[in-house]
């Protein structure tokens, strides 16, 4: 197993903390523009290489996968209130019940997303071009979670009156991609007739999910829906690195 696939993850989501508690639970510009950045890599590699991959060997069946991933992060957005797309509410920063339905809603979205970030002999016995496409997922997955660390940490900033409190909190949450990197693992390596199947079936899930993230940001542009140039470059920039890679 790659231990970058599973020190990446975290080391983005104390670095986005770091920021988040830096900006004193601020969502300042530069965070909309990384947010933007990202959401135009995901919405690239899913577009380009991630769903033809999962058509190849899933056929029309890859279709119901992707639905069940965008249907479950509608059903996480209501619980997460679009903080991974860097939505923070005041009267969430007011609160002074610890915002757990966002947490746990969060947690799963990242947990999710490591599912397919699992290698094994199996995997690449069937199918050469896996770890290639992991990496790629891998970069995608650690652009995300960067800004998304920041709008978490923004939040728990009114909560917490410690800093070292937020930071473990984020911790906490950033190893939930590694945690689903295992459980993809555990999954795929218990799957006698096909693995390869059951891997594209948790990619496929990932996607419905990168699809829904990775849209949303693009088209909410600001508080005014309006594109801006530097959001413009920022999402022309983030399906450059895509084609490049």
């Amino acid at each position: 197993m790659n231990a970058l696939n599973i020190i990446a993850p975290i080391l983005a989501g104390l670095v986005g903390g770091i920021a988040g508690i830096y900006l004193h639970g601020k969502i300042t510009r530069d965070v909309k523009i990384l947010l933007a950045f990202s959401g135009a890599y995901l919405f690239g590699i899913t577009v380009l290489h991630l769903m033809p991959e999962i058509f190849a060997h899933l056929s029309f069946k890859a279709g119901y996968y992707i639905l069940v991933g965008f249907l479950l992060q509608i059903v996480l957005d209501l619980f997460s209130k679009g903080v991974e797309h860097g939505h923070i509410h005041q009267s969430d920063q007011k609160s002074k019940q610890f915002p757990f339905g966002i947490f746990i809603a969060l947690f799963i979205h990242s947990l999710i997303e490591g599912l397919p970030l699992t290698e094994s002999a199996e995997l690449a016995h069937h199918h050469h071009g896996h770890g290639h496409h992991t990496q790629e997922l891998l970069l995608g997955i650690v652009i995300h979670k960067v800004p998304e660390a920041i709008a978490l940490a923004a939040l728990l900033y009114y909560y917490y009156a410690s800093k070292k409190k937020v930071l473990l909190m984020i911790l906490l949450y950033s190893t939930a991609t590694p945690i689903g990197l295992l459980l993809g693992s555990v999954l795929v390596n218990s799957a006698i007739e096909d693995p390869l199947h059951v891997y594209n079936a948790l990619l496929a899930i990932a996607v419905g999910i990168f699809l829904h993230v990775s849209t949303t940001i693009i088209f909410e542009a600001d508080e005014h829906h309006k594109l801006n140039w530097r959001k413009i470059l920022a999402i022309l920039l983030g399906l450059g690195l895509v084609m490049l890679i």
